[in-house]
């Protein structure tokens, strides 16, 4: 089996069609890896992810104001990594979105079935550049996971140094990227680090030439790089999402900047999903149909409900007192008051119970479905026990409220009933 890497949409309207070209990868050997919806991206991310997959199947798909950015980017970089790519485009959409070079199908929304065998040959086609059985990396890093930094030579006193006591204590060996730029064109050592690198870091505000040209040699190589700058007024590139462009960050501010760069780390390491069976494609497809369906923006707890479903959706998985995970499971944590002693000194249940109140009065404006009164119903009982002062029964009621009322917890920022609703599913 083959890796891909499956660009595509995440609105609900287009789940039946993800599903289906999915599917149909998978009949053929190729195995969808995605990344579950996130509303936090930067480019390192999917550059990584190229690096691990085969090629990439990308699905451009009709919607208001044009397609997806998100899409056009991800087929930029495949394009730049040299990797086999298909990209399949809804029949409504114009010409000219990707270079005639690529291999492209058009597909029609109302006509899949009817154009299965056209599809099917795109994706043989695809199969056969990728081959059969794609070598692993050749002489694959045998110590530890390196940081490039460059254009930090301008950077405040002491900060650079800051910066890679930072990487080590994240378990990255920093190495900055010096030398004149004629030295570096017969450097060997250059192309080394530049190519077996896990990740590096850009400050793009340098003004010395050798940081342009180390920057260019990263992406040539499509090493995962954070890009960083202190312009306030920076100017952003119109056409290319902004998370996957420069960060803008204040030198002045050392432990700001130490935590965009924990942040953007953090992203740059998520892992993931592949889908090789049709079981989990379907319950991708669901979920899409779900979430999707709600606003349309993903709050930080999607991607998480994402993962765990898509991994633990079938299995009863025992862990501690997170109990039995699974949608055949009986609940999602068998030992209430355990939990509680662990969090009990973070959470203050009078302060908790009005956080909840404030949480229900929002829950009662939103609810619309049977499944949402149920949860809003979880949300009055669990604040009843927390005047009670009973914390394990506060939390137990909270375990049933799911993911929508976890949303609109973290939308208007009640922390306390959000770490609570955390807690009460073992997240």
């Amino acid at each position: 089996m083959n890796l891909v890497y499956y660009a595509h949409s995440y609105r609900a309207p287009d789940a039946g069609v993800v599903e289906f070209f999915s599917e149909l990868m998978r009949s053929e050997g190729l195995i969808a890896s995605l990344d579950p919806p996130s509303d936090h991206l930067n480019s390192a991310k999917p550059e990584r992810h190229l690096r691990s997959t085969d090629g990439m199947v990308a699905v451009l798909t009709t919607r208001e104001g044009g397609v997806s950015q998100y899409i056009l980017y991800e087929i930029s970089l495949c394009l730049r990594s040299k990797k086999p790519l298909l990209v399949l485009l809804e029949d409504v959409l114009p010409e000219g979105l990707v270079p005639s070079r690529v291999l492209q199908r058009r597909f029609s929304r109302k006509g899949l079935l009817r154009q299965v065998r056209d599809h099917r040959h795109a994706i043989r086609m695809l199969r056969s550049y990728i081959g059969e059985e794609p070598p692993p990396n050749y002489q694959p890093s045998t110590g530890q996971r390196m940081c490039l930094l460059t254009g930090t030579r301008e950077l405040p006193s002491g900060l650079a140094e800051n910066i890679e006591m930072q990487l080590a204590a994240l378990g990255y060996s920093p190495q900055p990227l010096l030398g004149e730029m004629a030295e570096c064109l017969y450097d060997g050592t250059l192309q080394e680090k530049a190519t077996g690198a896990e990740l590096a870091i850009a400050f793009i505000d340098s003004q010395q030439n050798r940081a342009e040209f180390f920057l260019g040699a990263l992406h040539a190589c499509l090493t995962p790089t954070i890009l960083l700058t202190g312009t306030v007024d920076f100017a952003f590139h119109e056409q290319t999402p902004r998370e996957y462009q420069a960060r803008i960050v204040d030198y002045g501010d050392r432990d700001g900047l130490k935590r965009i760069i924990d942040k953007e780390i953090s992203i740059f390491e998520e892992e993931y999903v592949d889908l090789e069976n049709q079981d989990k494609v379907a319950r991708y497809a669901q979920l899409l149909i779900v979430e999707g369906g709600r606003s349309g923006e993903y709050t930080e707890g999607v991607r998480s409900i994402f993962v765990q479903e898509l991994y633990m959706g079938d299995q009863n998985i025992n862990y501690g007192q997170a109990g039995s995970i699974g949608r055949k499971s009986t609940g999602a944590i068998t030992n209430y008051d355990r939990v509680w002693q662990e969090s009990k000194g973070t959470l203050d249940l009078n302060a908790l119970a009005s956080e909840l109140a404030e949480l229900r009065s929002t829950l009662r404006q939103k609810a619309k479905t049977v499944e949402e009164d149920k949860a809003l119903a979880s949300v009055a009982d669990a604040e009843t026990e927390a005047r009670k002062g009973n914390g394990p029964g506060t939390l137990e009621k909270l375990a049933s409220a799911g993911s929508w009322v976890l949303s609109a917890a973290k939308e208007i920022g009640v922390k306390l009933a959000t770490e609570a609703l955390k807690k009460s599913m073992g997240l």
